[in-house]
C-alpha cells in the first residue's frame, strides 16, 4: 500500500529531523489515498517535474514541498499547479530537510558521489566535512560530471578538505568553514557576499546549481525504495532539460 512505502521513507528521513520552518510529509491525498495498492511511484526533485505523469502514479515523492505555508489566494502559475495536482488523483509526499540531514540522504549522497571521504557532519547535520582522496584534478572532473553549471571561484590547487552543502548555502555558512579549516565549499548555490566573504578569508567556492547538487539524493531515494519494495515500479523524473549558453 501507499502507506507502506511512506512509512519506509520515513523510517529513511524521519520527520523529526526537519526544521520548524519546513513542510515535509504528506502535501495532497485523495481520499482512500494511502490505503490504495502501490503499483507506480514517481521521485523528483519537485513536484512540478512530474505533473504530466503524475496521473498514472499512485504516488509521488517529492523532495521540495508543494507548499510552505498555505496560499492567501490561487492563481495564475499556483492555479496551473495546483489544478494538475489535483487532477493527477495520486499522493504526494515531501522528504525535505529531514532528508537532507539524514544518514544516506541528500548531503551524505553528494558527497559519495563525489568520491569524498566524509569526516563528520557539519552546519547543523545540511553539510558534510570530508577529505579529498585523489587528486584536485580527479575532483574537478566528478564536478564537471555531475553539474553543467560547475562554477569554481577561487584558487583550485591545494585544494584537500572541502565542506559539501547540497542546495542552498545556510546561515552561518562562513563561519563553519572558518571552524573547519577548509580549503574549499561545494554548494548548490549560495548568496553574493557570502562567496565574497568567503573568497576573502582564502576558502575556494563551487557552484553546482540548485538542482544538480539535490539531484544525486533524489536517486539515491528512489534507489532504496526499489530495492525494499521489488515489485514496484519506481521511477525518478529529472529536471527540465537547461539551456546553457557559455
Amino acid at each position: 500500500m501507499v502507506r507502506e512505502v511512506i512509512d519506509f521513507v520515513e523510517e529513511l528521513a524521519p520527520p523529526d529531523l526537519a526544521e520548524d520552518w519546513d513542510n515535509p510529509g504528506i502535501q495532497v491525498c485523495p481520499p482512500g489515498g494511502l490505503d490504495r495498492e502501490a503499483e507506480r511511484v514517481l521521485v523528483a526533485l519537485d513536484a512540478t517535474h512530474a505533473l504530466e505523469r503524475a496521473g498514472d502514479a499512485d504516488l509521488v515523492l517529492t523532495h521540495h514541498p508543494l507548499l510552505f505555508r498555505p496560499p492567501r489566494r490561487i492563481g495564475g502559475r499556483w492555479y496551473r499547479v495546483l489544478r494538475a495536482v489535483l487532477e493527477a488523483d495520486a499522493v504526494f509526499y515531501a522528504a525535505h530537510t529531514n532528508l537532507d540531514r539524514a544518514e544516506g540522504g541528500v548531503a551524505d549522497t553528494l558527497a559519495r558521489r563525489l568520491n569524498l571521504r566524509i569526516e563528520s557532519e557539519a552546519c547543523d547535520g545540511f553539510g558534510r566535512l570530508c577529505e579529498v582522496p585523489g587528486s584536485e584534478e580527479e575532483l574537478l572532473n566528478a564536478l564537471r560530471n555531475l553539474s553543467p553549471l560547475t562554477t569554481v571561484y577561487g584558487d583550485w590547487e591545494g585544494v584537500g578538505r572541502v565542506l559539501v552543502v547540497p542546495g542552498a548555502a545556510p546561515d552561518g555558512l562562513v563561519m563553519e568553514c572558518l571552524r573547519c579549516g577548509v580549503d574549499a565549499v561545494i554548494v548548490g548555490e549560495i548568496k553574493y557576499h557570502a562567496r565574497a566573504e568567503l573568497l576573502e578569508e582564502g576558502i575556494t567556492v563551487v557552484e553546482l546549481g540548485h538542482e544538480y547538487s539535490e539531484l544525486p539524493g533524489v536517486q539515491e531515494l528512489a534507489r532504496r525504495v526499489r530495492e525494499e519494495f521489488r515489485d514496484l515500479n519506481v521511477e525518478v523524473v529529472p529536471p527540465p532539460d537547461l539551456t546553457i549558453i557559455r
